[in-house]
């Protein structure tokens, strides 16, 4: 696959060296669970139900995509992050959008650009790593699988603002939670896709576990859920499908970069 274009600026780039390498493979097992058949909704973790992401174990839909009777959908994604902590994960999602090469580093295929909105707040000293991104807004550039280069608006939101409990971060059921209300933007053949985002990291042995959700059609206000869909419109299967492939493809790489991205860069802004 060819890799997204790049700048003679940015091959100068201390972290230039991570868009180079090969890209870490996801298991063909994973990918061969990925059907183009929607798996049984009753498995699936609505988006009323979010909070039972803190529950110890594991949840029914952990992997997969569904379709509902409402016309929305959602896709489900677990990646074990070797070496990888809460700190970590907190600080790639502040880091990464300051800069379009961390954006391409992290899928050197698919991720074009990346546009941070506030530049001023991501470097902010007198802020924590977690505040940085909170009610930070990233335009990126991505080809995600939907068939082209997709501009998407992400909305970073504190946890309790979309409703999460955030008394259970911080602890053994959970080190880091990243969230958002995001945007697909559409053409005059295609609307735009709202979808609620959700990366929830809790502590493994020798590492973290993420469990990502992504519902579409939705939009938490007022820490509320609101279908941002028309009654009697569908969420069509191909988003959640590709959607998922990329997700797959994005994180298995990330795992395998961020240690030494963290160590190398956590101080360079």
């Amino acid at each position: 696959m060819p890799r997204v274009p790049v700048s003679m600026a940015d091959k100068e780039k201390s972290y230039y060296k991570f868009f180079t390498q090969k890209m870490a493979s996801p298991p063909q097992e994973k990918l061969d669970q990925i059907t183009e058949v929607s798996r049984q909704a009753k498995d699936a973790l609505r988006i009323q139900d979010r909070n039972r992401l803190f529950e110890a174990g594991e949840l029914p839909g952990e992997f997969g995509w569904w379709t509902f009777e409402d016309g929305t959908a959602m896709i489900a994604n677990q990646t074990f992050l070797p070496g990888v902590t809460g700190e970590m994960f907190d600080w790639w999602f502040t880091w990464h959008p300051i800069d379009r090469l961390r954006y391409a580093i992290w899928d050197p295929e698919d991720h074009f650009d990346v546009d941070l909105k506030d530049r001023a707040r991501a470097v902010d000293p007198s802020l924590s790593i977690r505040e940085r991104h909170w009610n930070s807004t990233h335009y990126v550039w991505e080809d995600a699988g939907f068939g082209g280069i997709d501009l998407l608006e992400i909305n970073f939101k504190r946890p309790r603002d979309l409703g999460y409990d955030e008394r259970m971060i911080d602890t053994d059921a959970c080190n880091a939670l990243i969230c958002a209300n995001c945007v697909t933007y559409g053409t005059a053949d295609q609307p735009d896709v709202p979808v609620v985002m959700t990366h929830f990291l809790r502590p493994k042995e020798a590492g973290s576990e993420l469990r990502s959700r992504f519902w579409f059609g939705w939009q938490i206000i007022d820490r509320t859920p609101v279908k941002a869909i028309p009654d009697g419109a569908v969420i069509p299967k191909e988003a959640p499908l590709a959607l998922l492939r990329h997700n797959v493809v994005e994180f298995t790489n990330l795992a395998s970069i961020l240690p030494e991205v963290y160590a190398q860069e956590k101080d360079h802004w």
